[in-house]
């Protein structure tokens, strides 16, 4: 795979036969791009758990006509025109949520109606006509994917020279988005997958009676992570997904009073207020009542009355009404990104309780619509 850098991100530059290294932030910039496509490019089937939906042990090679491309979240779709056992047909093709897809190059004239393809796919298991788009190729030879093409930065977006610290707490000015450089991991278990998706394509275990009581059990055997997951009604499912669905930015605003997050999975928006007592009378909802405070350079927030939910999608961890959320954002040693490390209880259902780490950095990309619809999530 070739990676081109864009203009203005090399390393350095030759003076008078010697070779000037430019700043570590631009170094860093680097990094992050160059991560970032091989994140892509090795997560672009896993995406919410493909494996239920395409067998990857059956490729597939269409040839015929774009048909039709919607170029829309959760998940892209082309529409392909051709010809099965004498008949005229017409293969859909899902691929990764146009919102990332962009982040890539793409656009929404990337397969125009009637252009002449060569698509190779992963059959469906259950609709003959129905795949997981690989890529693509045209009839005068360009190559069409959905991961390998860098993007010039939104310099606008990009700014690695804001303060530190404003009136003395630490600034979180957005937009972030998940490391692909660091992921996330589990402090619940080496074993435990506290991921929202399954990170291999395949099934992954669900947790036992070690951590779950009864109740959370009966919870979790009657949930089809395939068939319930919450993203299939245009919902981001809990406060952990929104933060860990990767490739979508998450901008933060702060006040002397709130602290305002925009996350671009699902168009989520949160209000916490900045204090260290939850109001009365407040009414369940599904990110919860939300309050938070600050220790040093940490942004502390404190959720409860989320209502009962999903956790994690994949493998399937729900929780009851009675779920306490803790998220504590801390400053880098290097001032360039924060940690996220979260803790999940639930006396209901958690016999211990579910936690992780996820490490942020700035986004090149502001926050963009997530817009998606029933219709768009549910082929």
């Amino acid at each position: 795979m070739h990676c081109f850098l864009p203009r203005g991100l090399r390393l350095g530059k030759l003076v008078n036969g010697n070779w000037e290294v430019k700043s570590i932030i631009n170094i860093y910039k680097i990094l992050i791009i160059v991560a970032s496509v091989l994140f892509i490019n090795s997560t672009s089937y896993s995406h919410h758990s493909n494996a239920p939906h395409y067998d990857k042990t059956k490729p597939l090679t269409i040839f015929g006509f774009v048909e039709e491309f919607e170029f829309v979240n959760p998940h892209a779709f082309v529409h392909i025109k051709s010809i099965r056992n004498g008949e005229s047909v017409i293969f859909s093709c899902e691929m990764l949520p146009s919102n990332t897809l962009m982040k890539q190059g793409w656009t929404k004239n990337t397969f125009p109606t009637n252009r002449q393809v060569k698509v190779n796919a992963i059959a469906a298991r259950r609709n003959p006509l129905g795949c997981w788009f690989e890529s693509a190729e045209t009839m005068d030879g360009i190559k069409i994917e959905p991961r390998g093409v860098v993007v010039e930065f939104d310099s606008g977006a990009f700014n690695y020279d804001k303060p530190v610290f404003i009136n003395n707490v630490p600034n979180f000015k957005g937009p972030w988005k998940r490391s692909p450089l660091l992921g996330f991991r589990s402090l619940t278990s080496p074993d435990a997958n506290t991921s929202g998706h399954d990170p291999s394509g395949g099934s992954s275990p669900k947790p036992g009676s070690d951590i779950l009581t009864e109740e959370g059990l009966k919870a979790g055997n009657e949930h089809n992570a395939p068939l319930d997951d919450p993203a299939l009604q245009c919902s981001g499912a809990s406060i952990r997904r929104v933060w860990g669905n990767p490739f979508s930015a998450t901008d933060i605003i702060q006040t002397s009073d709130f602290i305002y997050l925009s996350h671009e999975y699902m168009d989520v928006k949160r209000i916490i207020k900045l204090t260290k007592e939850h109001d009365d009378g407040y009414q369940n909802q599904l990110y919860g009542h939300s309050i938070g405070w600050y220790e040093d350079d940490t942004l502390v927030i404190d959720t409860i009355g989320s209502g009962s939910g999903v956790l994690l999608p994949y493998p399937g961890v729900l929780h009851s009404d009675q779920l306490h959320f803790v998220e504590k954002i801390k400053l880098n040693d290097d001032r360039l990104g924060f940690t996220l490390t979260w803790l999940a209880e639930d006396p209901i259902y958690y016999k211990k309780s579910f936690s992780g780490i996820m490490h942020f950095e700035p986004s090149a990309y502001n926050v963009q619509a997530w817009d998606c619809t029933f219709e768009k999530a549910n082929r």
